[in-house]
Parts: structure tokens; C-alpha cells; sequence
């Protein structure tokens, strides 16, 4: 993996002006944190953003996934991926803008709730990256899209989106970019040709044998 720095403010002009309302967007989404499946509030304030912007959004697919597609001409189509959900975790950071929000957690009991993972930065990113291109269509050509996935964290948004026909409402990507926050100094990005910070691996194990008791353990097979 390398760092290269990124352009200053100075050298893209407009961005001084996109940060401020990126930072807010952020801000308002680690204050209002919602848990996965129940990312209602989320979805919508990514939804209007988009919609903002003149993308056509899709709301509510695979619970409350939202997607959006911008279309410039012919060219090939790029996704933009974020996540909605936020963790059941307490906040100690003391930061001004700290999460104080609570929700009911599986077992129906209250759990505090948090955007531990990075995934307001996401979206805030992938909202930005929306707007910058949205208003700077004459310097590409293709289909732009952005996903707001939901319940990230527990593993089963992603599948739901697509049981719920994501590709067939939406252009199909040629490519699926996401991102992942770091702690690198400002103004520096990592990046990596391939796979990076994404992996599937599943192992099964198959014990043969005597099953047995306890009692007669020494009539069974001990794995």
C-alpha cells in the first residue's frame, strides 16, 4: 500500500466550499446514530442530500438501502458505497458533538449508540464525492452511482439489497469502490491496486466418530 498526498484546497477550486457543508452533514449523522435495520432517520438525510444534487434516488430497498444514479453520457458505471448503521456502544470520547442517542437492542433492552466504525464519515464522503462530480459533469462521462447500505454490521444489509433486485432497479456497476477511515496524517490517502480491507473466507470442520456420555467416555470418539 502507498500514501500520496492529496491536492489542496487551493489547487481545486469549489472544494473550500463543499467542506463546510460536508462537515456538517457529518457532524448531524454521529449526533443522530441508529442501529442496524433501523436506519430510518439515516437513509432519509442521505436520500434528500442526493436528491439535492439531481441524482435519481431509490429509497427503501433491502430495508432502508438507498440508491441513487446519476447518468452522463456513455462511459463506464461506478459505484459509490457507504453504510448506514451505527454500533451499540457508548460514547467516551467528549467530544462536543458526542452521541448520546439510545435505541432497544435485539434482546429488547435500551443499549447505547454510536458511530464506531466510521460509517457517518462514509457517507458524508460518498455524499461529498456526489455533489463534486454532480456539479462537474462536462469532466466525465458514465454513470455515477451511490449506495447507502444498511445493517453493515451485523452482515445481512448487503444480501438484502441485492434479494431485493438492486441491479435491476439501478444501472449494474462496472466497478464498486468503497472506503474505510484511518488514522494517516491530513491530507494523505492510502490506496492498493486490488482487494483491499475486504475478504470472505468460510471454513467447515467435520468431526467423525462414536458420539457418546459423559459417564461412558470411554465408549466415544474424543474430538
Amino acid at each position: 500500500m502507498s500514501t500520496k498526498p492529496t491536492r489542496t484546497t487551493h489547487e481545486l477550486p469549489g472544494l473550500a466550499e463543499l467542506l463546510a457543508p460536508t462537515a456538517e452533514f457529518y457532524l448531524d449523522l454521529h449526533r443522530h446514530p441508529e442501529l442496524s435495520g433501523a436506519e430510518a432517520r439515516t437513509a432519509a438525510r442521505f436520500a434528500q442530500r442526493l436528491d439535492a444534487d439531481g441524482f435519481r434516488v431509490l429509497r427503501g430497498i433491502g430495508g432502508h438501502g438507498v440508491a441513487a444514479e446519476l447518468r452522463n453520457g456513455e462511459g463506464p458505471a461506478v459505484l459509490l458505497r457507504a453504510e448506514l448503521d451505527a454500533l451499540p456502544v457508548a460514547e467516551a470520547t467528549g467530544a462536543p458533538y458526542a452521541s448520546t442517542a439510545t435505541a432497544t437492542g435485539p434482546d429488547g433492552r435500551p443499549v447505547p449508540v454510536m458511530h464506531a466504525c466510521g460509517h457517518d464519515a462514509h457517507l458524508a464522503c460518498v455524499a461529498a464525492a456526489g455533489r463534486w462530480l454532480a456539479a462537474r459533469r462536462d469532466r466525465w462521462r458514465g454513470t455515477l452511482l451511490l449506495l447507502g447500505q444498511p445493517a453493515e454490521e451485523t452482515l445481512g444489509g448487503a444480501r438484502a439489497m441485492l434479494e431485493d433486485g438492486l441491479y435491476d432497479r439501478v444501472t449494474p456497476p462496472d466497478e464498486v469502490l468503497a472506503q474505510h477511515t484511518a488514522p494517516f496524517p491530513a491530507g494523505m490517502v492510502a490506496h492498493a491496486e486490488g482487494l483491499v480491507l475486504a475478504g470472505s473466507r468460510t471454513l467447515s470442520v467435520a468431526f467423525e466418530g462414536d458420539g457418546g456420555h459423559a459417564a461412558t467416555a470411554h465408549l466415544a470418539a474424543d474430538p
